[in-house]
């Protein structure tokens, strides 16, 4: 039997200040952080786990690779053992330019708060042809006001190419 708990959870506004550590092996490195309202419909299984779609809308800042409008879709399964998120994801910069990121989440904790890895998958203009790895953390922080979202925090630490190959 599965019994659906169809709601909306916010995973944030807010301007994370995560700590991580780079992953590659040469290139430049530098942090950016993530502010995002994600949509969230979990479904929970007669075995306990939660299976849940993701979709959120929000923002990345970075002083390295220029800030710019974000929007990732996935989801992911919950269980007693951990949490398991994949997540594709469109950044468009000011100038118009997009870069393509896969999020994957693996983890023996709660899905309130964690760590996860994301890499480049793309990109266009100066977003071409980058290659470069971020792990993340982040946490959920308490809701504003009478809105229906929890607001979540995230930093990423990277390491790899920067745009347009500057570093």
């Amino acid at each position: 039997m599965i019994k659906n708990l169809t709601g909306l959870l916010a995973l944030g506004f807010g301007i994370g200040l995560m700590n991580s550590y780079a992953v590659a092996d040469s290139g430049a490195s530098w942090e950016s952080t993530s502010a995002v309202m994600a949509e969230i419909d979990i479904t929970e299984t007669g075995e306990g786990a939660k299976v849940f779609s993701y979709k959120n809308h929000g923002f990345l800042l970075s002083a390295a690779e220029g800030d710019g409008v974000m929007t990732c879709t996935g989801g992911g399964v919950i269980t007693d053992s951990g949490t398991m998120l994949r997540l594709a994801c469109e950044i468009t910069d000011r100038d118009g330019d997009k870069r393509y990121l896969l999020v994957d989440r693996s983890a023996k904790d709660a899905f309130a708060e964690g760590q996860g890895y994301l890499k480049s998958a793309g990109g266009t203009g100066k977003h071409a042809n980058r290659k470069y790895e971020c792990h993340y953390e982040f946490s959920y922080m308490p809701k504003i006001a009478d809105l229906p979202y929890a607001p979540v925090v995230t930093a990423n630490m990277c390491t790899g190419d920067l745009p347009g190959g500057a570093e």
